[in-house]
Order: C-alpha cells, then structure tokens, then sequence
C-alpha cells in the first residue's frame, strides 16, 4: 500500500508542477479571440462621419484588431472612434488605426487601432473583454486514465515548446 500512496502522490505532484507551469504570469497580454461587432467611425469632413461595420478578431486591455469590409478609406495614423454592442454591454471608445493587414479577398482587411481613451465606457469595455466562458474544462470524466494525463500533459507542453522556439 505504501508504493501505491507513493505513485498517486507522485501523479498528483507532477501534475500540479504541470499546472503551475503552465499559468501566465501576470506580465503576459489577455488576448480574446472571440468576435464582437464592432463600428468603426471616421470623420470625413466636419459633421460627416464614414461608418464601417466589421467584426474583432482579436482584443487586448488596450488594443483590439477587427476585420471591417469594404473598407478602403483606413489609414495607419487615422482617428477612430469605435462602439462595441453585445447582448450585455455597450463601449464607445476612441483610439488610432496602428496596424492594417491586407487581405488577399479585395477590400475586407484587419485593423489594429490602439485605444487611447476608453472615456465613461472603461469598465463596459473590461466587461465586455473578460465576460466570457472560461476556456477550462466545465465538467470532469471519472476513469479517464491517470497515465493517459500524464502523456497527453507531456506532448502538448512538448508540442508548444518546440512551436515557440522556431
């Protein structure tokens, strides 16, 4: 019975080094890669605003990127001024367009624009950034196999470090 004790408290010890080795710490970026519709005004001329209607692709605490279509009057530099709805929460947010990737399916590109003034919407904004299911496991199978975590916990913590060293 002791060398039983020993090999699952060898497992469950193995496993929480797993666990702690895989937690960002805190100087790591949030990204969400959920998709929110989001419209993007530009000023055309004193009161006329274009208006462009597109989807995030990607957001962060202080930048976000959105794929807009039809959108060919964005500029890297330009002034922006973004509203984000879900079912939930709303945004109006302003910020500068820092990045533009150019699709290869005509005018439909991604735009990075960087926030720099959330004005009353922050918390909205960090509402609608980190409201979200949680990518964890929600449920847990008994009798999966205590071998078979083990190896799949290895090759996929192999499998990332080999990707993120080339």
């Amino acid at each position: 019975t002791i060398l039983f004790w020993l090999v699952r408290n060898s497992y469950y010890l193995l496993m929480a080094v797993f666990l702690i080795d895989g937690r960002d710490f805190n100087g790591d970026i949030v990204r969400v890669k959920d998709g929110e519709f989001i419209t993007v005004f530009k000023k055309k001329g004193r009161s006329e605003e274009q208006v462009y209607e597109g989807t995030t692709t990607m957001m962060t605490e202080h930048n976000l990127e959105t794929y807009l279509d039809e959108c060919k009057d964005l500029k890297i530099g330009d002034s922006v001024r973004m509203k984000i709805e879900t079912d939930k929460y709303k945004a109006d947010l302003k910020g500068v367009v820092t990045d533009v990737t150019v699709s290869r399916y005509g005018l439909s590109n991604v735009y990075r624009i960087e926030i720099l003034d959330f004005g009353k919407d922050e918390e909205e904004y960090f509402q609608i950034f980190y409201d979200r299911i949680p990518t964890l496991p929600q449920s847990l199978r008994r009798d999966y196999g205590i071998l078979v975590h083990l190896w799949r916990n290895i090759a996929i913590r192999l499998a990332r470090d080999i990707h993120y060293t080339r």
